[in-house]
């Protein structure tokens, strides 16, 4: 037996290495495609919302619009409200 046994050899503490460093950059790489995954639902459901709100808004205007017509044409109607009617 030589003087000096080393129980891993350089090859493989340099095979253990590549491993870990693979590991890590898959982990860092599946994080960074998961945020941005997230962000760009977040982005995609802000933007839904807001579609939203706006058709919302654009029903209500639709809404008043009528209510404000209804309006006209009852007091046309009861300015033409007589004596006999």
């Amino acid at each position: 037996m030589s003087k000096t046994q080393y129980i891993l050899s350089l090859d493989t503490l340099k095979t253990m290495g590549q491993g870990a460093l693979g590991a890590m950059t898959f982990g860092v790489y599946h994080q960074f495609t998961t945020n941005k995954i997230m962000e760009l639902n977040n982005e995609k459901i802000r933007l839904e919302q807001e579609q939203m709100r706006n058709e919302h808004n654009r029903q209500i205007n639709n809404y008043q619009t009528q209510i404000d017509e209804l309006t006209e044409k009852v007091k046309k109607l009861e300015e033409r409200k007589g004596w006999f009617w």
